[in-house]
């Protein structure tokens, strides 16, 4: 659970305009800063309208944060505080019958943990990592991130 003291940092991800506006209607009953931009930032809680493999998914879940459903925001609005993000985080159950892999759809808790653990900054610490790619491709805005 995330402290109480901390100040929730939210960030969303695969939402539609209409949808986006109406959790933040939820969003802003409660205290947090929201972040509203197309590239993953440093947030506390990224809330995913579904499980998958975007920019800021895969950011999120490499820098241990919590990846949680809509209803987190939604159930904490009407009760009127933080509620505790365990049950709401992707990987809290594992859907048999899913698009993802069982690996895949417990990746966000697993790292989460494991980075919180091992008090790596994030999951990719250390690495040293070669990149071929050739100069002026699309993708490379992507990969310097």
């Amino acid at each position: 659970m995330a402290s109480d003291k901390q100040k929730r940092i939210i960030q969303f991800t695969g939402f539609k305009k209409q949808e986006k506006k109406a959790l933040l209607k939820w969003l802003f009953k409660l205290d947090c800063v929201f972040i509203d931009t197309k590239k993953y930032r440093n947030c506390t809680h990224l809330i995913a309208k579904k499980l998958c493999k975007s920019e800021k998914f895969l950011a999120a879940c490499s820098a241990g944060k919590w990846i949680l459903t809509k209803e987190y925001i939604i159930n904490s609005a009407e009760i009127g505080r933080w509620l505790d993000e365990t049950t709401y985080e992707w990987g809290y159950e594992i859907e048999e019958d899913a698009h993802y892999s069982p690996q895949m759809q417990s990746a966000p808790k697993r790292w989460r943990k494991e980075l919180k653990c091992s008090r790596a900054p994030g999951a990719f610490h250390r690495w040293k990592v070669v990149l071929p790619v050739k100069e002026g491709d699309k993708q490379m805005a992507s990969i310097r991130r």
